[in-house]
Protein backbone atom coordinates (compact mmCIF):
# COMPACT_ATOMS: atom_id res chain seq x y z
CA UNK A 1 0.00 0.00 0.00
CA UNK A 2 1.08 3.57 -0.50
CA UNK A 3 -0.40 6.92 0.42
CA UNK A 4 -1.27 8.60 -2.85
CA UNK A 5 -0.28 12.25 -2.65
CA UNK A 6 -2.57 13.76 -5.26
CA UNK A 7 -0.44 16.01 -7.42
CA UNK A 8 -2.58 19.08 -7.42
CA UNK A 9 0.19 21.20 -6.03
CA UNK A 10 -0.88 22.95 -2.83
CA UNK A 11 -4.03 20.83 -3.01
CA UNK A 12 -6.01 19.12 -0.30
CA UNK A 13 -6.32 15.37 -0.54
CA UNK A 14 -4.66 11.99 -0.07
CA UNK A 15 -5.79 8.41 -0.61
CA UNK A 16 -4.22 5.05 0.22
CA UNK A 17 -3.71 2.78 -2.77
CA UNK A 18 -1.94 -0.40 -3.85
CA UNK A 19 1.12 0.17 -6.05
CA UNK A 20 1.27 -1.19 -9.57
CA UNK A 21 3.60 -3.99 -10.56
CA UNK A 22 7.24 -3.59 -11.46
CA UNK A 23 10.76 -3.20 -10.22
CA UNK A 24 14.03 -1.93 -11.66
CA UNK A 25 16.95 -3.78 -13.10
CA UNK A 26 16.14 -7.45 -13.69
CA UNK A 27 12.37 -7.28 -13.75
CA UNK A 28 10.31 -8.59 -16.64
CA UNK A 29 8.44 -5.96 -18.62
CA UNK A 30 6.40 -6.17 -21.79
CA UNK A 31 8.27 -4.12 -24.36
CA UNK A 32 5.25 -2.51 -25.96
CA UNK A 33 5.02 -1.71 -29.66
CA UNK A 34 8.00 -0.94 -31.83
CA UNK A 35 9.38 2.47 -32.58
CA UNK A 36 7.41 4.26 -35.26
CA UNK A 37 8.65 5.77 -38.48
CA UNK A 38 10.01 9.27 -38.90
CA UNK A 39 6.82 10.85 -40.11
CA UNK A 40 4.43 10.32 -42.96
CA UNK A 41 7.13 8.55 -44.95
CA UNK A 42 7.94 6.08 -42.18
CA UNK A 43 7.37 2.43 -42.76
CA UNK A 44 5.42 -0.12 -40.82
CA UNK A 45 2.14 0.16 -38.98
CA UNK A 46 3.60 2.49 -36.39
CA UNK A 47 4.24 5.24 -38.94
CA UNK A 48 2.36 8.50 -38.69
CA UNK A 49 2.91 12.15 -39.46
CA UNK A 50 3.83 14.94 -37.10
CA UNK A 51 7.06 13.45 -35.76
CA UNK A 52 6.37 9.76 -36.26
CA UNK A 53 3.81 9.17 -33.57
CA UNK A 54 2.37 5.72 -34.10
CA UNK A 55 -1.31 4.94 -33.75
CA UNK A 56 -2.82 3.10 -30.83
CA UNK A 57 0.22 3.39 -28.58
CA UNK A 58 3.00 2.95 -31.12
CA UNK A 59 6.37 4.52 -30.45
CA UNK A 60 7.53 7.85 -31.82
CA UNK A 61 10.27 8.23 -34.39
CA UNK A 62 12.91 10.96 -34.80
CA UNK A 63 11.85 14.58 -35.02
CA UNK A 64 12.90 16.01 -38.38
CA UNK A 65 11.27 19.44 -38.23
CA UNK A 66 13.32 21.54 -35.79
CA UNK A 67 10.87 23.17 -33.41
CA UNK A 68 11.19 24.75 -29.99
CA UNK A 69 8.44 22.48 -28.65
CA UNK A 70 7.28 19.35 -30.44
CA UNK A 71 4.17 17.38 -29.54
CA UNK A 72 4.18 13.59 -29.86
CA UNK A 73 0.96 11.64 -29.41
CA UNK A 74 1.81 8.11 -28.28
CA UNK A 75 -1.85 7.17 -28.34
CA UNK A 76 -3.30 4.60 -25.95
CA UNK A 77 -0.46 2.81 -24.18
CA UNK A 78 -0.94 -0.52 -22.41
CA UNK A 79 -0.16 -0.46 -18.71
CA UNK A 80 2.87 -2.36 -17.38
CA UNK A 81 4.73 -2.26 -20.69
CA UNK A 82 7.72 -0.13 -21.65
CA UNK A 83 6.51 2.05 -24.52
CA UNK A 84 9.34 3.70 -26.51
CA UNK A 85 9.74 7.18 -27.93
CA UNK A 86 12.66 9.09 -29.42
CA UNK A 87 14.33 12.16 -27.92
CA UNK A 88 16.49 13.99 -30.48
CA UNK A 89 19.75 15.80 -29.92
CA UNK A 90 19.86 19.26 -28.34
CA UNK A 91 16.79 18.61 -26.20
CA UNK A 92 16.58 20.51 -22.91
CA UNK A 93 13.43 18.93 -21.51
CA UNK A 94 10.39 16.75 -21.98
CA UNK A 95 6.93 16.76 -20.44
CA UNK A 96 4.53 13.80 -20.32
CA UNK A 97 0.76 13.99 -19.74
CA UNK A 98 -1.18 10.77 -19.17
CA UNK A 99 -4.96 10.48 -19.00
CA UNK A 100 -7.74 7.91 -18.61
CA UNK A 101 -11.45 8.39 -19.40
CA UNK A 102 -12.71 7.84 -15.85
CA UNK A 103 -11.48 10.63 -13.58
CA UNK A 104 -12.07 8.41 -10.54
CA UNK A 105 -9.46 5.90 -11.72
CA UNK A 106 -5.90 6.12 -10.45
CA UNK A 107 -3.23 6.33 -13.15
CA UNK A 108 0.49 6.65 -12.60
CA UNK A 109 3.86 6.88 -14.31
CA UNK A 110 5.72 3.86 -12.96
CA UNK A 111 8.87 4.36 -15.05
CA UNK A 112 10.37 7.06 -17.22
CA UNK A 113 13.61 5.55 -18.45
CA UNK A 114 16.37 7.28 -20.47
CA UNK A 115 18.53 5.41 -23.02
CA UNK A 116 21.15 4.65 -20.36
CA UNK A 117 21.24 4.67 -16.59
CA UNK A 118 18.44 4.34 -14.08
CA UNK A 119 14.91 5.63 -14.54
CA UNK A 120 14.29 9.30 -13.84
CA UNK A 121 10.87 8.29 -12.49
CA UNK A 122 10.86 5.00 -10.57
CA UNK A 123 7.89 3.38 -8.85
CA UNK A 124 5.80 6.57 -9.16
CA UNK A 125 8.46 8.68 -7.45
CA UNK A 126 11.75 10.35 -8.18
CA UNK A 127 14.69 7.99 -7.52
CA UNK A 128 15.74 8.12 -3.90
CA UNK A 129 12.38 9.59 -2.85
CA UNK A 130 9.40 7.78 -1.36
CA UNK A 131 6.46 10.10 -2.04
CA UNK A 132 4.48 8.67 -5.02
CA UNK A 133 3.84 12.02 -6.66
CA UNK A 134 3.48 10.58 -10.17
CA UNK A 135 0.09 8.96 -9.51
CA UNK A 136 -3.20 10.78 -9.57
CA UNK A 137 -6.90 10.62 -10.32
CA UNK A 138 -7.68 10.69 -14.04
CA UNK A 139 -4.65 12.66 -15.21
CA UNK A 140 -0.99 12.69 -14.21
CA UNK A 141 2.11 14.47 -15.47
CA UNK A 142 5.83 13.81 -15.40
CA UNK A 143 8.86 15.57 -16.78
CA UNK A 144 12.60 15.61 -17.18
CA UNK A 145 14.60 17.26 -15.81
CA UNK A 146 12.93 17.41 -12.44
CA UNK A 147 16.22 16.56 -10.77
CA UNK A 148 19.86 17.20 -11.62
CA UNK A 149 20.99 13.59 -11.27
CA UNK A 150 23.48 12.40 -13.88
CA UNK A 151 20.86 10.34 -15.73
CA UNK A 152 18.41 13.28 -15.79
CA UNK A 153 20.69 16.10 -16.93
CA UNK A 154 22.00 16.73 -19.55
CA UNK A 155 19.06 15.30 -21.49
CA UNK A 156 19.99 12.04 -23.16
CA UNK A 157 19.43 11.61 -26.89
CA UNK A 158 17.95 8.34 -28.11
CA UNK A 159 15.18 5.94 -27.22
CA UNK A 160 13.39 6.68 -23.96
CA UNK A 161 10.67 4.43 -22.56
CA UNK A 162 7.69 4.97 -20.32
CA UNK A 163 5.71 2.46 -18.24
CA UNK A 164 2.33 3.18 -16.68
CA UNK A 165 0.50 1.55 -13.79
CA UNK A 166 -2.61 1.86 -11.67
CA UNK A 167 -3.62 1.03 -8.13
CA UNK A 168 -5.84 -2.02 -8.57
CA UNK A 169 -5.41 -3.48 -12.06
CA UNK A 170 -8.71 -2.12 -13.35
CA UNK A 171 -7.12 0.18 -15.94
CA UNK A 172 -5.58 -1.49 -19.00
CA UNK A 173 -4.64 1.49 -21.20
CA UNK A 174 -4.01 5.20 -20.84
CA UNK A 175 -3.45 7.96 -23.38
CA UNK A 176 0.03 9.46 -23.45
CA UNK A 177 1.04 12.83 -24.90
CA UNK A 178 4.53 14.23 -24.62
CA UNK A 179 6.27 17.44 -25.55
CA UNK A 180 9.99 17.77 -26.24
CA UNK A 181 11.76 21.09 -25.68
CA UNK A 182 14.78 21.92 -27.90
CA UNK A 183 17.05 24.74 -28.95
CA UNK A 184 19.55 24.84 -31.79
CA UNK A 185 22.54 24.53 -29.47
CA UNK A 186 20.97 22.78 -26.49
CA UNK A 187 21.14 25.95 -24.37
CA UNK A 188 18.29 28.02 -22.99
CA UNK A 189 17.72 31.32 -24.82
CA UNK A 190 14.54 32.57 -23.20
CA UNK A 191 10.87 32.47 -24.05
CA UNK A 192 7.46 33.92 -23.31
CA UNK A 193 4.54 32.57 -21.30
CA UNK A 194 1.13 33.26 -22.79
CA UNK A 195 -1.62 33.53 -20.19
CA UNK A 196 -5.34 32.78 -20.43
CA UNK A 197 -7.01 34.50 -17.48
CA UNK A 198 -10.43 33.15 -16.47
CA UNK A 199 -12.20 35.69 -14.27
CA UNK A 200 -15.01 34.77 -11.91
CA UNK A 201 -17.57 37.59 -11.53
CA UNK A 202 -16.29 40.26 -9.14
CA UNK A 203 -13.18 38.24 -8.24
CA UNK A 204 -10.85 40.90 -9.64
CA UNK A 205 -10.35 43.34 -12.50
CA UNK A 206 -8.32 42.89 -15.66
CA UNK A 207 -6.15 45.81 -14.58
CA UNK A 208 -5.30 44.19 -11.25
CA UNK A 209 -4.45 40.83 -12.79
CA UNK A 210 -2.27 42.56 -15.39
CA UNK A 211 -0.40 44.24 -12.52
CA UNK A 212 0.15 40.89 -10.84
CA UNK A 213 1.39 39.25 -14.04
CA UNK A 214 3.74 42.11 -14.84
CA UNK A 215 5.21 41.83 -11.35
CA UNK A 216 5.43 38.05 -11.53
CA UNK A 217 7.57 38.00 -14.66
CA UNK A 218 10.22 40.39 -13.39
CA UNK A 219 13.39 38.25 -13.47
CA UNK A 220 11.54 34.93 -13.54
CA UNK A 221 14.21 32.47 -14.71
CA UNK A 222 14.62 34.25 -18.06
CA UNK A 223 10.96 33.86 -19.00
CA UNK A 224 8.89 36.88 -20.02
CA UNK A 225 5.18 37.56 -20.16
CA UNK A 226 3.62 36.84 -23.56
CA UNK A 227 0.07 37.38 -24.76
CA UNK A 228 -2.66 37.78 -22.14
CA UNK A 229 -6.29 36.98 -22.94
CA UNK A 230 -9.19 37.31 -20.53
CA UNK A 231 -12.22 35.02 -20.41
CA UNK A 232 -15.26 34.96 -18.14
CA UNK A 233 -16.23 32.28 -15.64
CA UNK A 234 -19.79 31.60 -14.44
CA UNK A 235 -20.98 32.90 -11.09
CA UNK A 236 -20.62 29.38 -9.68
CA UNK A 237 -16.84 29.95 -9.77
CA UNK A 238 -17.09 32.85 -7.30
CA UNK A 239 -16.15 30.35 -4.61
CA UNK A 240 -14.47 26.97 -5.13
CA UNK A 241 -15.62 24.83 -2.26
CA UNK A 242 -14.41 21.31 -3.03
CA UNK A 243 -11.57 19.56 -4.78
CA UNK A 244 -14.03 18.21 -7.36
CA UNK A 245 -15.12 21.76 -8.19
CA UNK A 246 -11.47 22.71 -8.56
CA UNK A 247 -10.81 19.85 -10.99
CA UNK A 248 -13.87 20.80 -13.05
CA UNK A 249 -12.67 24.40 -13.12
CA UNK A 250 -9.31 23.47 -14.65
CA UNK A 251 -10.96 21.08 -17.10
CA UNK A 252 -13.19 23.93 -18.32
CA UNK A 253 -10.16 25.20 -20.27
CA UNK A 254 -11.04 22.72 -23.04
CA UNK A 255 -11.02 24.38 -26.45
CA UNK A 256 -9.46 27.58 -25.19
CA UNK A 257 -6.98 27.84 -28.06
CA UNK A 258 -3.29 27.66 -28.82
CA UNK A 259 -0.64 26.10 -26.60
CA UNK A 260 1.40 26.22 -24.53
CA UNK A 261 -0.22 28.67 -22.15
CA UNK A 262 -0.73 29.26 -18.46
CA UNK A 263 -4.44 28.99 -17.69
CA UNK A 264 -5.02 31.21 -14.65
CA UNK A 265 -8.39 30.80 -12.93
CA UNK A 266 -9.18 33.78 -10.70
CA UNK A 267 -11.79 32.98 -8.07
CA UNK A 268 -13.20 34.94 -5.17
CA UNK A 269 -12.46 32.39 -2.46
CA UNK A 270 -11.40 28.81 -1.79
CA UNK A 271 -13.41 26.68 0.59
CA UNK A 272 -12.24 25.33 3.92
CA UNK A 273 -11.15 22.06 2.26
CA UNK A 274 -8.17 23.89 0.77
CA UNK A 275 -6.61 24.83 4.10
CA UNK A 276 -6.58 28.60 3.48
CA UNK A 277 -4.35 28.26 0.42
CA UNK A 278 -4.72 31.15 -2.02
CA UNK A 279 -3.11 29.45 -5.02
CA UNK A 280 -3.27 25.85 -6.27
CA UNK A 281 -1.43 24.41 -9.27
CA UNK A 282 -2.86 21.53 -11.27
CA UNK A 283 0.15 19.24 -10.88
CA UNK A 284 3.92 18.83 -10.58
CA UNK A 285 4.15 19.19 -13.50
CA UNK A 286 0.76 20.25 -14.75
CA UNK A 287 -0.49 20.39 -18.31
CA UNK A 288 0.27 23.78 -19.90
CA UNK A 289 0.42 22.34 -23.42
CA UNK A 290 -2.86 20.40 -23.35
CA UNK A 291 -5.93 22.32 -22.24
CA UNK A 292 -9.04 20.73 -20.81
CA UNK A 293 -7.45 18.39 -18.28
CA UNK A 294 -7.75 18.52 -14.52
CA UNK A 295 -4.09 19.64 -14.47
CA UNK A 296 -4.46 22.46 -17.01
CA UNK A 297 -3.65 25.53 -14.99
CA UNK A 298 -3.47 27.34 -11.68
CA UNK A 299 -6.39 28.60 -9.60
CA UNK A 300 -5.79 31.61 -7.42
CA UNK A 301 -7.59 34.02 -5.09
CA UNK A 302 -6.43 37.67 -5.22
CA UNK A 303 -5.35 39.26 -1.95
CA UNK A 304 -5.43 42.92 -3.00
CA UNK A 305 -1.61 43.18 -2.91
CA UNK A 306 -0.15 42.67 -6.43
CA UNK A 307 3.42 42.07 -5.24
CA UNK A 308 2.31 39.43 -2.76
CA UNK A 309 0.10 37.75 -5.34
CA UNK A 310 2.98 37.70 -7.83
CA UNK A 311 5.13 35.81 -5.33
CA UNK A 312 2.33 33.29 -4.80
CA UNK A 313 1.96 32.75 -8.55
CA UNK A 314 5.71 32.31 -9.01
CA UNK A 315 5.48 29.48 -6.49
CA UNK A 316 2.43 27.85 -8.10
CA UNK A 317 3.70 28.21 -11.66
CA UNK A 318 6.96 26.66 -10.45
CA UNK A 319 4.90 23.62 -9.47
CA UNK A 320 3.11 23.62 -12.83
CA UNK A 321 6.51 23.53 -14.56
CA UNK A 322 7.74 20.64 -12.40
CA UNK A 323 9.35 22.12 -9.27
CA UNK A 324 8.85 20.56 -5.85
CA UNK A 325 9.13 22.23 -2.46
CA UNK A 326 12.70 22.67 -1.27
CA UNK A 327 11.62 21.02 2.00
CA UNK A 328 8.21 19.50 2.62
CA UNK A 329 6.27 20.42 5.73
CA UNK A 330 3.80 17.56 6.16
CA UNK A 331 6.24 14.73 5.30
CA UNK A 332 9.99 14.29 5.71
CA UNK A 333 10.98 14.98 2.12
CA UNK A 334 13.13 17.41 0.15
CA UNK A 335 13.38 18.25 -3.52
CA UNK A 336 15.79 16.27 -5.77
CA UNK A 337 18.03 19.23 -6.68
CA UNK A 338 21.58 19.39 -5.37
CA UNK A 339 21.89 23.18 -5.13
CA UNK A 340 18.83 23.84 -2.95
CA UNK A 341 19.33 23.82 0.80
CA UNK A 342 16.98 21.88 3.05
CA UNK A 343 15.50 22.47 6.47
CA UNK A 344 15.69 19.97 9.35
CA UNK A 345 12.27 18.58 10.19
CA UNK A 346 12.50 19.75 13.79
CA UNK A 347 13.09 23.34 12.68
CA UNK A 348 10.38 23.20 10.00
CA UNK A 349 7.81 21.93 12.49
CA UNK A 350 8.73 24.36 15.25
CA UNK A 351 9.64 27.65 13.55
CA UNK A 352 10.11 27.69 9.75
CA UNK A 353 11.34 31.26 10.03
CA UNK A 354 14.71 29.70 10.96
CA UNK A 355 14.92 27.42 7.90
CA UNK A 356 17.85 28.09 5.54
CA UNK A 357 15.58 27.77 2.46
CA UNK A 358 13.02 30.28 3.73
CA UNK A 359 13.92 32.81 1.00
CA UNK A 360 13.45 30.32 -1.84
CA UNK A 361 10.35 30.73 -4.00
CA UNK A 362 9.58 27.01 -3.61
CA UNK A 363 9.71 26.95 0.20
CA UNK A 364 6.31 25.52 1.28
CA UNK A 365 5.67 28.45 3.62
CA UNK A 366 7.21 31.11 1.37
CA UNK A 367 6.59 34.71 2.44
CA UNK A 368 7.20 36.94 -0.58
CA UNK A 369 10.17 34.72 -1.49
CA UNK A 370 11.58 35.13 -5.01
CA UNK A 371 14.85 33.19 -5.14
CA UNK A 372 15.46 30.31 -7.55
CA UNK A 373 18.66 28.28 -7.84
CA UNK A 374 20.28 27.41 -11.17
CA UNK A 375 18.95 23.85 -11.02
CA UNK A 376 15.44 25.12 -10.31
CA UNK A 377 15.69 27.45 -13.31
CA UNK A 378 16.78 24.48 -15.44
CA UNK A 379 13.55 22.67 -14.55
CA UNK A 380 11.57 25.70 -15.68
CA UNK A 381 13.63 25.93 -18.87
CA UNK A 382 12.90 22.30 -19.75
CA UNK A 383 9.17 22.61 -19.16
CA UNK A 384 6.32 22.89 -21.67
CA UNK A 385 5.16 26.15 -20.09
CA UNK A 386 6.41 28.66 -22.65
CA UNK A 387 7.03 29.52 -26.30
CA UNK A 388 10.78 29.12 -26.57
CA UNK A 389 13.51 30.92 -28.48
CA UNK A 390 15.60 28.55 -30.59
CA UNK A 391 18.82 30.57 -30.73
CA UNK A 392 20.44 33.66 -29.27
CA UNK A 393 18.81 36.81 -30.63
CA UNK A 394 15.84 34.91 -32.06
CA UNK A 395 12.13 35.46 -31.57
CA UNK A 396 9.76 33.28 -29.54
CA UNK A 397 8.36 30.36 -31.50
CA UNK A 398 4.76 30.58 -32.69
CA UNK A 399 2.18 28.72 -30.61
CA UNK A 400 1.26 25.12 -31.29
CA UNK A 401 -2.27 24.26 -32.38
CA UNK A 402 -4.48 22.78 -29.66
CA UNK A 403 -3.76 19.12 -28.98
CA UNK A 404 -6.06 16.40 -27.68
CA UNK A 405 -8.99 17.02 -25.45
CA UNK A 406 -12.69 17.08 -26.15
CA UNK A 407 -13.92 19.05 -29.12
CA UNK A 408 -15.74 22.22 -28.11
CA UNK A 409 -18.57 23.36 -30.36
CA UNK A 410 -18.23 27.03 -29.44
CA UNK A 411 -14.82 27.89 -27.98
CA UNK A 412 -15.00 30.88 -25.64
CA UNK A 413 -14.13 34.30 -27.00
CA UNK A 414 -11.75 36.62 -25.14
CA UNK A 415 -13.32 39.45 -23.16
CA UNK A 416 -13.03 42.99 -24.43
CA UNK A 417 -10.71 45.24 -22.41
CA UNK A 418 -12.34 46.74 -19.34
CA UNK A 419 -12.89 50.48 -19.10
CA UNK A 420 -10.33 52.39 -17.03
CA UNK A 421 -10.87 52.31 -13.28
CA UNK A 422 -13.15 49.26 -13.38
CA UNK A 423 -14.10 48.10 -9.88
CA UNK A 424 -15.47 44.96 -8.28
CA UNK A 425 -17.82 44.50 -5.35
CA UNK A 426 -15.33 42.64 -3.16
CA UNK A 427 -13.33 44.51 -0.52
CA UNK A 428 -9.60 43.78 -0.68
CA UNK A 429 -7.14 46.52 0.13
CA UNK A 430 -3.50 46.84 -0.88
CA UNK A 431 -2.02 46.84 2.60
CA UNK A 432 1.68 45.98 2.59
CA UNK A 433 2.92 42.89 4.32
CA UNK A 434 5.52 43.44 7.05
CA UNK A 435 8.97 44.16 5.62
CA UNK A 436 10.58 42.40 8.59
CA UNK A 437 7.94 39.90 9.70
CA UNK A 438 7.94 38.23 13.07
CA UNK A 439 7.98 34.42 13.00
CA UNK A 440 4.19 34.45 13.51
CA UNK A 441 3.60 37.02 10.76
CA UNK A 442 5.75 34.99 8.38
CA UNK A 443 3.64 31.88 8.95
CA UNK A 444 0.33 33.75 8.68
CA UNK A 445 1.38 35.55 5.49
CA UNK A 446 2.98 32.59 3.76
CA UNK A 447 1.83 30.69 0.67
CA UNK A 448 0.29 27.89 2.78
CA UNK A 449 0.96 25.42 0.00
CA UNK A 450 -0.47 22.10 1.16
CA UNK A 451 -0.01 18.80 -0.71
CA UNK A 452 -2.04 17.05 1.98
CA UNK A 453 -4.16 18.40 4.77
CA UNK A 454 -1.24 20.34 6.17
CA UNK A 455 -2.16 22.18 9.37
CA UNK A 456 -0.52 25.57 8.89
CA UNK A 457 -3.05 27.12 11.24
CA UNK A 458 -1.81 24.77 13.95
CA UNK A 459 1.75 25.79 13.12
CA UNK A 460 0.80 29.45 13.58
CA UNK A 461 -0.64 28.62 17.00
CA UNK A 462 2.56 26.79 18.00
CA UNK A 463 4.75 29.66 16.81
CA UNK A 464 2.60 32.15 18.74
CA UNK A 465 3.34 30.15 21.90
CA UNK A 466 1.71 30.47 25.30
CA UNK A 467 0.35 33.94 24.54
CA UNK A 468 -1.31 32.79 21.30
CA UNK A 469 -4.89 33.97 22.06
CA UNK A 470 -3.88 37.51 22.93
CA UNK A 471 -1.26 37.80 20.20
CA UNK A 472 -3.61 36.53 17.52
CA UNK A 473 -6.50 38.74 18.67
CA UNK A 474 -4.25 41.79 18.52
CA UNK A 475 -3.47 41.03 14.87
CA UNK A 476 -7.15 40.54 14.03
CA UNK A 477 -8.24 43.93 15.39
CA UNK A 478 -5.28 45.85 13.91
CA UNK A 479 -6.74 47.64 10.86
CA UNK A 480 -3.25 48.46 9.56
CA UNK A 481 -2.33 44.78 9.19
CA UNK A 482 -2.67 42.97 5.86
CA UNK A 483 -6.08 41.36 5.41
CA UNK A 484 -4.61 37.94 4.62
CA UNK A 485 -2.75 37.96 7.96
CA UNK A 486 -5.83 39.15 9.86
CA UNK A 487 -8.09 36.54 8.28
CA UNK A 488 -5.77 33.65 9.08
CA UNK A 489 -5.12 35.04 12.57
CA UNK A 490 -8.87 35.09 13.22
CA UNK A 491 -9.23 31.42 12.33
CA UNK A 492 -6.32 30.51 14.59
CA UNK A 493 -7.62 32.72 17.41
CA UNK A 494 -11.08 31.16 17.51
CA UNK A 495 -9.50 27.71 17.39
CA UNK A 496 -6.96 28.19 20.19
CA UNK A 497 -9.14 30.23 22.57
CA UNK A 498 -10.68 28.38 25.50
CA UNK A 499 -13.32 29.14 28.12
CA UNK A 500 -14.14 32.83 28.47
CA UNK A 501 -11.59 33.68 25.79
CA UNK A 502 -13.41 31.39 23.33
CA UNK A 503 -16.61 33.34 24.02
CA UNK A 504 -14.77 36.60 23.29
CA UNK A 505 -13.36 35.12 20.09
CA UNK A 506 -16.80 34.00 18.90
CA UNK A 507 -18.27 37.42 19.66
CA UNK A 508 -15.49 39.05 17.64
CA UNK A 509 -16.07 36.66 14.74
CA UNK A 510 -19.82 37.39 14.81
CA UNK A 511 -19.17 41.12 14.75
CA UNK A 512 -16.72 40.86 11.85
CA UNK A 513 -18.98 38.54 9.83
CA UNK A 514 -21.82 41.09 9.92
CA UNK A 515 -19.74 44.20 9.19
CA UNK A 516 -20.24 45.47 5.65
CA UNK A 517 -17.10 47.60 5.92
CA UNK A 518 -14.86 44.65 6.84
CA UNK A 519 -12.67 43.08 4.17
CA UNK A 520 -13.91 40.15 2.11
CA UNK A 521 -11.31 37.74 3.45
CA UNK A 522 -11.82 38.74 7.08
CA UNK A 523 -15.59 38.24 6.84
CA UNK A 524 -15.15 34.88 5.09
CA UNK A 525 -12.70 33.77 7.79
CA UNK A 526 -15.18 34.84 10.46
CA UNK A 527 -18.05 32.89 8.89
CA UNK A 528 -15.96 29.75 8.47
CA UNK A 529 -14.54 29.97 12.00
CA UNK A 530 -18.06 30.21 13.38
CA UNK A 531 -19.13 27.24 11.27
CA UNK A 532 -16.32 25.19 12.83
CA UNK A 533 -16.72 26.17 16.46
CA UNK A 534 -20.10 27.89 16.96
CA UNK A 535 -22.74 26.58 14.55
CA UNK A 536 -25.66 28.48 16.13
CA UNK A 537 -23.82 31.78 15.83
CA UNK A 538 -22.70 30.77 12.33
CA UNK A 539 -26.27 30.40 11.11
CA UNK A 540 -27.24 33.69 12.70
CA UNK A 541 -24.30 35.54 11.15
CA UNK A 542 -24.80 33.85 7.78
CA UNK A 543 -28.41 35.09 7.64
CA UNK A 544 -27.13 38.66 7.89
CA UNK A 545 -24.10 38.15 5.61
CA UNK A 546 -26.30 36.57 2.92
CA UNK A 547 -27.72 40.06 2.29
CA UNK A 548 -24.25 41.54 1.75
CA UNK A 549 -23.35 43.43 -1.40
CA UNK A 550 -20.06 41.51 -1.44
CA UNK A 551 -20.65 38.53 -3.78
CA UNK A 552 -17.98 36.36 -2.16
CA UNK A 553 -19.32 36.93 1.35
CA UNK A 554 -22.83 36.35 0.06
CA UNK A 555 -21.84 33.07 -1.61
CA UNK A 556 -20.03 31.75 1.48
CA UNK A 557 -22.94 32.74 3.72
CA UNK A 558 -25.38 31.04 1.37
CA UNK A 559 -23.39 27.81 1.41
CA UNK A 560 -23.35 27.81 5.23
CA UNK A 561 -27.10 28.37 5.41
CA UNK A 562 -27.67 25.47 3.02
CA UNK A 563 -25.89 23.00 5.29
Amino acid sequence: MFALAVTAACGPTTRTENPGAGGEGGETWGQGPGVGGAGAGGSGQGAAGGGGAGQGGAGAGPIDDFQALTHIDLGDVELNTLAPFEVPDRAIGLTVVVGVPDLNDIIGINRLRPPSGESVIFNYALPGKTNPVFANYGWVGGANPQSDAANAWPMQQGQWRIALGDDDGSVTKAHVDLWIRRTKDGLFHGGVVDVNVFLAPNASTQSYVNQVLAEMFIDYAGLDLGKVNFFSLPSSATTIGTFEEYRQLLASSAGIGDAPALNLFVTGSFGADFGDAIGIAGGIPGSPARHGTTMSGVAYMPSGNPEYDASVLRHEVGHLAGLFHTTEYSVEETDPLSDTVECPTSVMQANPNNCPDVTNSMFPIAFGALELTEAQKRVLHGSALYRGILEEGGAPAPPLPPSGGAKVASPPSPLAPEPPFAVVATRRSNKPLPASPTPLERVLGAVWCAHGKTDYEGLAIRVAGASAPGTLRALVVDDTTSDILRARALGAYVRVAEGAERARAITLAETVAKRDDASTDLRVAALRSLARFAPVEARRSAATAAQSGDPVVRAVAGSLRAK
